[in-house]
């Protein structure tokens, strides 16, 4: 199965929240998360989905293509048929 996300996706995050001096709780509670789940994902020990990764821009206001790997959006473009 292939995957759609960078599988260093939890790091981007990690590195984006403290970057931006975002709290994990601030974030978690901007998804409708709890904390521990989020730090499920940040610590990878949960898989890092597209709807993971869409959730996670969404709640940021970010463009989730951070997150997602080439295959992504070369499946993407194929559908629109760009």
């Amino acid at each position: 199965m292939t995957q759609f996300t960078k599988s260093n996706s939890s790091e981007i995050l990690k590195k984006y929240l403290d970057s931006h001096g975002i709290k994990n709780k601030y974030l978690a509670e901007k998804m409708g998360i709890p904390p521990s789940t989020l730090s499920y994902y940040l610590n990878g020990h949960g898989k890092f989905t597209v709807d993971f990764a869409f959730a996670v821009s969404s709640a940021l206001g970010i463009s989730p293509e951070i997150f997602l790997d080439k295959s992504y959006k070369k499946l993407v473009t194929n559908k629109r048929g760009d």
